[in-house]
Formats: C-alpha cells, structure tokens, sequence
C-alpha cells in the first residue's frame, strides 16, 4: 500500500529551452516505478503522478531526474539515478556573489576558456556537470560529485586551475 506521502502530485518547473528533452524524458519514464509522468508545455512542467504500487524511494528518483533533466541534463544522463550510488548536487552562484558582473566572471572561470576547465573536471572526477544561469550541477557518484563539489568552490574562491586539476588527481588516486 502507497504510503500517504505518495497521494499528491508532483510539479517540476522546466525552463521553456528545456522542452524537448522534457519531452524525451517523460516518454522514457512514464509508467516506470509505478508513476504517470506528463508534460504540461502551457504550464511548463513535468507532472508526476505516483501509481497505486509506488514507493516512496521511487517517488524521490522519479523527482530527482526530473530535476536534473530540469536544471539541463539530457535524459540519459539523468537515468543514472536510478542507480543509487548517483547523486545531483547543485551548487547556487549566488551563495557566492550577488552582483552580476562577479556571477560571469565565476562562471567563466568554471567553465573555461572553449569549455575546456569544465571538461577537464569532468574527466577528472568522472562527473557530468551543467553550468546554469546562476547555478552548477554536479551528476556522479556520491565520492565523485562531492571532488567535483569542491573543485568548483575552489574556483569560486579564486584558486588556480592547476591547483584545482591537481587537488582532484589527489582526491582520485585514494
């Protein structure tokens, strides 16, 4: 029996660029773990709707791709959480910095120049990564999204991206 937890419907907000792999992801969800899944494109967001089986593990999975299909993740990079060894984790710029011209700077640094800093933490810490408007989202496993975690907050804090690429080479080898 469906806990009382599991009688509601779930919204995830998606932003307009976004549809698309909304879309792909409610065809390739939909049914699975006991959920309806729908994509409501007027209102811009994913309807999850737990089955009469669900659980609640799978309500929180179900909820958790969604966000990372949400926050710029394609589908099959957020099916990975349906491993429980992935986790999301999303860092907010904005913790950081609340004036503009310091978000771009921040997010040049994360990112690289041509991509090439974000690729290269990836790489490193075997972690998929997005970088948002105002946030970075980390895809991994649980020890490899908390390197990768830190390697972007030592960026925000202004160390060296060799510092960086060295920390997470050490962090990997244990």
């Amino acid at each position: 029996m469906a806990s009382e937890y599991l009688r509601g419907t779930f919204l995830q907000p998606i932003d307009r660029r976004r549809l698309g792999a909304a879309r792909q992801f409610v065809k390739l969800v939909d049914g699975k773990f006991g959920h309806r899944l729908e994509l409501d494109e007027g209102q811009l967001y994913i309807k999850i709707t737990p089955g009469p089986e669900a659980s609640v593990d799978g309500v929180l999975k179900i909820r958790e791709m969604a966000r990372a299909v949400a926050l710029g993740f394609s589908p099959e990079e957020a099916m990975a959480l349906e491993n429980d060894e992935y986790v999301l984790a999303v860092v907010d710029l904005k913790e950081y910095t609340d004036k503009p011209n310091h978000l771009r700077r921040i997010k040049g640094r994360i990112i690289g120049e041509g991509g090439r800093a974000k690729r290269t933490i990836e790489s490193l810490a075997e972690v998929s990564m997005v970088v948002g408007d105002s946030y970075v989202a980390i895809l991994g496993r649980l020890d490899d999204v908390e390197v990768a975690r830190r390697a972007v907050e030592m960026l925000i804090e202004g160390k060296k991206h060799s510092t960086v690429y060295k920390f997470i080479q050490s962090l990997k080898r244990r």
